[in-house]
């Protein structure tokens, strides 16, 4: 629907879309709102792509996803709203069209959870991805500390033996005088 109205005996045109700056304050709000778990999601992907703690592999499947995962959050709210620029002709409009694309944004997300509720088993492998990874990073991590508390441990010995090396010296030092 055109909001444009170019009365034929007149040489300029009216705007008559009613939509007004509450209105796009309103659609802000909800992109915010729903869009910014995906965006900070995707931030916190890639800050961990950084982590030299991770895996070559896991670094860059973390920069890959959370670049994915920014870029589609970006690209939604471009699209919605050049799409209610493009469309929308009152504040109703506004919204309506914003919550039709965050539904669709969604829709993935509920139908993973839909399949995992009907059958465990189908979407177990996404989880298990994910956890096997955990265990296998707190394994390192765990042996690493284990690694340098040996270490600890060595180098208190060590310096155990100086001190009674020192100690020893300094008395037969006091036998000799």
């Amino acid at each position: 629907q055109f909001t444009w109205k170019c009365p034929r005996d007149s040489d300029g045109c009216d705007d008559r879309a009613d939509w007004t700056k509450a209105g796009w304050f309103i659609f802000c709000m909800l992109m915010i709102a729903f869009l910014a778990k995906d965006m900070i999601g995707g931030c916190k992907l890639i800050y961990h792509s950084s982590r030299i703690r991770h895996t070559r592999g896991a670094r860059f499947r973390y920069l890959i996803g959370g670049t994915g995962l920014c870029s589609i959050t970006v690209f939604a709210l471009y699209v919605s709203t050049v799409y209610n620029r493009a469309i929308a002709t009152s504040n109703t409009d506004i919204i309506v069209n914003s919550v039709v694309v965050l539904f669709i944004m969604d829709l993935d997300e509920w139908i993973f959870f839909a399949l995992d509720a009907i059958n465990e088993k189908w979407t177990e492998h996404a989880a298990d991805a994910e956890v096997s990874e955990m265990r296998e990073e707190i394994a390192r991590q765990r042996a690493q500390l284990a690694s340098q508390q040996k270490e600890i441990d060595d180098l208190r010995d060590d310096l155990r033996r100086l001190c009674e090396t020192v100690e020893l010296q300094s008395v037969w030092s006091r036998w000799e005088y």
